[in-house]
């Protein structure tokens, strides 16, 4: 089915629930070649250009769900040039020309590049169904591996994300064994609000560090009302690596992950300071 707008398309949806949806199609493609299975019944989106809106609107990113990464990187390298840093190396450029951030939600990895700038943001996603419209924050979305908040019949149809406020200090973090075209080993995002020399307020997103991306709830309550220095995110390390369950597998040792999670938080002070210093 390949509808021609979001009506038709949740329309359909809802008399076929167990459809496999394609935009993009860079993982279900891949599955295909691998499997050599074909889906039985398949939701085409790319005929859904309502899908494919990016703008900056009334302080937010406003993506459709079927806007691709090379779209996304041209809007963010002014707008929000720390997750435009992330998206120009997310695959290659031919990926980016298909891919699209509803694949990569929806996909639930957690590992997907672009889901901890999602989650320390409160990015809230518009779920759309014949029943009507709802919006659930990111942080709320998943529920396990592979697992989220969506009911039979509904489309992730848009994306919004607020941008980060001039004040806010955000910094975007992956790591691989290759820059280019590579899987994460671990992610990271942290934002973080000062009020004069103490930390008034903080976000932290951990990716590859359990069976979602972490929102490290303890390590954020530890920070705040600390002053930012090299002491207090060390300590906050210490809480940060009780919050996490990575696991060993071909990409990292856990043990290098939980040493990942200490070395961003003391990475991320030492980027900082020369903002600071300045304010």
């Amino acid at each position: 089915m390949s509808p021609p707008n979001i009506d038709a398309a949740v329309e359909w949806l809802t008399g076929n629930p167990d459809a496999t949806l394609v935009a993009g199609a860079t993982d279900l493609g891949v599955r295909i070649n691998k499997s050599l299975t074909i889906p039985r019944k398949i939701l085409d989106l790319n005929r859904v250009d309502e899908l494919a809106n990016v703008e900056i609107a009334n302080g937010e990113l406003v993506l459709g769900s079927r806007a691709s990464w090379t779209a996304i990187e041209d809007v963010c390298k002014e707008a929000v040039p720390e997750f435009h840093k992330i998206v120009s190396v997310f695959g290659a450029p031919q990926i980016r020309h298909v891919g699209t951030i509803g694949g990569n939600i929806a996909n639930a990895s957690p590992i997907a590049d672009s889901l901890p700038f999602l989650h320390v943001m409160d990015a809230i996603l518009e779920l759309r169904s014949t029943s009507g419209t709802r919006r659930v924050n990111i942080n709320n979305f998943y529920t396990g591996y592979k697992k989220f908040d969506l009911q039979p019949g509904e489309l992730i149809t848009q994306i919004r994300i607020p941008l980060p406020a001039q004040d806010e200090l955000l910094r975007l973090y992956k790591v691989s064994r290759r820059r280019d075209l590579d899987i994460a080993t671990f992610t990271a995002a942290i934002r973080m609000r000062l009020d004069g020399e103490s930390i008034a307020e903080a976000a932290i997103a951990l990716g590859a560090v359990g069976p979602t991306v972490i929102r490290a709830r303890k390590t954020e309550a530890c920070l705040q009302g600390r002053l930012l220095d090299e002491e207090t995110m060390r300590q906050a390390g210490d809480v940060a690596v009780a919050e996490i369950t990575p696991i060993s597998d071909v990409r990292g040792a856990a043990e290098y992950r939980y040493q990942l999670t200490r070395n961003i938080l003391l990475k991320f002070f030492h980027e900082t300071q020369t903002i600071t210093e300045m304010v």
